[in-house]
């Protein structure tokens, strides 16, 4: 399977692997590589605005499941959009279908966290979504065992921006720090424009 031959190297070596996943990406395996992006950033989303609190467990696995490719698509699309854009500001050579197929491609080491995110649902089970924690609090081996989840989720997130500044820089053949300024400065920018826009109603 295409997508097993190239998940790891894609997380290893992300700028080498890049260019041969392109070349052999299929509306199938967009849909899935989409799909998952979507139901793990719908997952964490979940866990960090502690959704146990207003909804039940088994409510919130239902909407990940039909929400989250969704979201996934919708923000897949916003940001192939945006870093190709960007990239025109740099000389950028990649075509908008190569830069949408990357960025679904880059998707992968911050898709690979459902493998983190699995057993966590297994272990602490709703307190992964909710404001109190008896269980975890309660337990010096639970607490540490989260500890050690969050900080491996929140390096996997980082490690999903370097690979996809990598990949960016590889296909527009302009560097990976200009890809890494590609990805950011229209989010930059748009979350600026939020905060001068709060401050002005305010």
């Amino acid at each position: 399977m295409i997508l097993k031959e190239y998940w790891v190297p894609l997380i290893k070596q992300p700028k080498s692997a890049i260019r041969l996943a392109i070349d052999k990406t299929s509306g199938s395996i967009l849909f899935v590589l989409i799909a998952l992006f979507g139901i793990t950033l719908f997952l964490e989303q979940a866990m960090n605005q502690d959704t146990g609190d207003s909804m039940s467990v088994l409510t919130i696995l239902i909407l990940f499941i039909i929400i989250g490719p969704i979201i996934g698509a919708i923000s897949w699309f916003l940001s192939s959009l945006c870093t190709y854009g960007t990239t025109r500001l740099f000389k950028g050579t990649a075509t908008f279908k190569e830069t949408y197929k990357a960025t679904a491609w880059a998707t992968i080491p911050y898709t690979t966290k459902l493998a983190l995110f699995i057993p966590m649902l297994l272990i602490f089970r709703e307190e992964n979504f909710t404001t109190e924690t008896p269980d975890i609090d309660s337990s010096f081996f639970l607490l540490l065992l989260f500890f050690i989840a969050l900080t491996i989720s929140l390096i996997m997130s980082i490690y999903y921006f370097v690979a996809y500044s990598k990949i960016i820089g590889e296909i527009n053949k302009i560097g990976s720090w200009k890809g890494f300024v590609s990805i950011i400065l229209v989010p930059v920018i748009f979350i600026l424009l939020l905060l001068v826009l709060a401050l002005i109603l305010n």
